[in-house]
Order: structure tokens, then sequence, then C-alpha cells
């Protein structure tokens, strides 16, 4: 596969989005509801899409972009690694997007580094939220061709730091447009300037838990709300 074509100075853009009530309503009941630690686990979808993502684009507007497309497969994970359409999407390598997302509370204080590397020929976003406030701590958009070659030291791979606290609840999702050749993403975590390590289960179950009543229905709460504010915000656009 080609190298992202970009010069590197124009790859970022960075954006932070304000929630409205309905849709900050949605993410925080995604995190009222009663619950017990367990090990974690993330969500990956891919959908058909030959979406380009465009400078106005925030991650809400490209998931509801993503939401609004036909599901060609939703898979439950331990781990994000090595995540292709190939081999998870039964052999698609062209016009999808994937989407991937976790809900967590954090086991320990400190300042946690997520780094990406990912194949999103037609750009894409990554977001952090704070689960009580519905707060976006950190939020990256890209419209850029990005390939990261499966190098950790490629200048196309972005990082998100976030400090968490311990016992508080967070989201964190990943979101990118392909055109083709069907690259894999895989996201790895340090804390506090330690190690990098692949996000999965069991290594990342020393710092976070996934809350219950389960995945599914926190994802779907908390993209419902992000989903929202994406519609209602392109609703706007269009009728000034």
């Amino acid at each position: 596969m080609p190298p992202a074509r970009h010069s590197p100075d124009s790859r970022f853009a960075l954006r932070r989005v304000v929630f409205g009530p309905a849709g900050s309503l949605l993410v925080l009941l995604c995190f009222m509801l009663p619950s017990v630690a367990s090990a974690l686990d993330f969500r990956v979808d891919f959908r058909d899409s030959t979406y380009q993502v465009q400078p106005t684009d925030t991650f809400a507007s490209l998931l509801a972009q993503h939401q609004s497309e036909n599901l060609i497969t939703t898979n439950t994970l331990t781990a994000l690694q090595g995540i292709s359409a190939p081999v998870y999407a039964g052999g698609v390598n062209q016009n999808y997007s994937l989407l991937m997302w976790i809900n967590l509370n954090a086991l320990t204080t400190g300042t946690y580094t997520f780094q990406v590397g990912t194949d999103w020929g037609r750009g894409g976003a990554s977001i952090a939220i704070d689960g009580l406030t519905s707060a976006v701590l950190d939020e990256f958009v890209t419209t850029d061709d990005i390939w990261w070659a499966n190098d950790w030291n490629n200048p196309d791979v972005f990082t998100t730091t976030i400090v968490m606290q311990a016992g508080m609840p967070y989201s964190l999702g990943w979101l990118g447009f392909e055109g083709c050749c069907g690259g894999s993403a895989t996201i790895r975590y340090s804390v506090d300037g330690g190690a990098y390590q692949v996000l999965d289960s069991p290594n990342g179950d020393v710092y976070f838990v996934t809350p219950e009543p389960g995945a599914g229905l926190l994802f779907g709460l908390g993209l419902l709300g992000l989903a929202a504010v994406g519609r209602r915000r392109e609703l706007d656009a269009r009728s000034e």
C-alpha cells in the first residue's frame, strides 16, 4: 500500500463538540445504569461507505454518517489489534467505514496516552468523553489519507492523551473511512509515560474495567447521543 499523500503540517484538525441536552442526557445515561465491573471488551462495526471526511466534520457528524450506512458486520472483541475488514468483515477490502468503541471505568488515576495506527484513506476521527459530564476531553478529525504502514514511528500515527481519575467512567471512540485496500488498525496505550502495550484484555484489565449491564447496551446509548448531535447539526446547517 502506498504511503499517505500529504505534508506533515497539513494532517491534523482538532475540533471540540458541545453536546446539546438530548445528546448529553443519552451519553450520561449510559453511565448511570446500575453497574458492576467486568473484563474489557470492545465494539467494532463495519459499514458500507464511500464518504470522504470534510473539513467541517466532527466526530458526531461522522458517527451519524456511519450509522446511516448499511451495516456489514458488528463484533465484540477482546483486543483492538489488527482490526481489518478482510478479517472481520467477510473479505471486504474497500469502500467501508470502521468504528471502534469502548466504555470503561479507570482503575488507576493517571495520564493515559493512546496511539492509533490505522488505514483511513478518506479520513476519520477519534474522541474521548468524560462519562459523568459528557465533556469532550479530546477530539481529533482529519480529512487526510492516513496510512501508518504498520510502523509506530510513522508520522501518520496519532495520539490521544487524557487524565483519567480512578473509578470514573470514560468513552473512547475511533472512526475511519477507507476507499482501499483493507489495511489494519491497532490501538496501544501508555500510562504515566510507561511502556506502550496493545489495548486489550487481559493486559488492559490492570487499568480499566467495562461497566455492566453490558457493553452492548452502554455502547448503544452512547452512540445514540453522539449520532443525534451529528444529525441535528446537519439539519441545522441545511436550514440556514
